[in-house]
């Protein structure tokens, strides 16, 4: 296996495995929220639509990060798996905050945060890697 095949099987392994955690992790919430009788200020927390200016923010962030990572798609390789991890962590906290009201929406965050540092763990490693095998291929020259 080379190193291109190596670097594409992490990226799609990692970003399967976020899309995964993702749908469980809102399944397991909504569902939590719905089957649970909640009294006080559990009941704070719950399932419910709302849509107002930071979504339509939060929207137009992803549709433009995703157009742009479609026009470039070949040309960020190997870093176009972790800008797509990043916004599918984008597309799950809108997902929180437009259908969740209280403070089950930081689950939303934490889970974007999560993408976010994989996302960035992940350009960080290939970019690191990228420079030693540029300065092993100077230095034997």
């Amino acid at each position: 296996m080379n190193k291109k095949e190596y670097i594409k099987a992490i990226n799609w392994t990692i970003f399967i495995l976020a899309i995964v955690t993702a749908i469980i992790t809102a399944y397991t919430t909504l569902y939590d929220l719905n089957h649970t009788p909640r009294f006080g200020e559990d009941a704070q927390s719950r399932a419910g639509f709302r849509w107002g200016s930071l979504h339509i923010m939060i929207s137009i962030a992803i549709l433009i990060i995703s157009a742009l990572l479609v026009r470039s798609w070949k040309r960020l390789y190997p870093y176009n798996v972790p800008i797509a991890i990043i916004l599918v962590g984008f597309c799950y906290v809108l997902f929180f905050l437009t259908f969740t009201i209280g403070w089950v929406g930081a689950v939303g965050m934490l889970g974007f945060f999560t993408a976010l540092l994989v996302g960035v763990a992940l350009m960080i490693s290939y970019s690191v890697a990228n420079l030693i095998e540029r300065r092993k291929t100077v230095n034997k020259s």
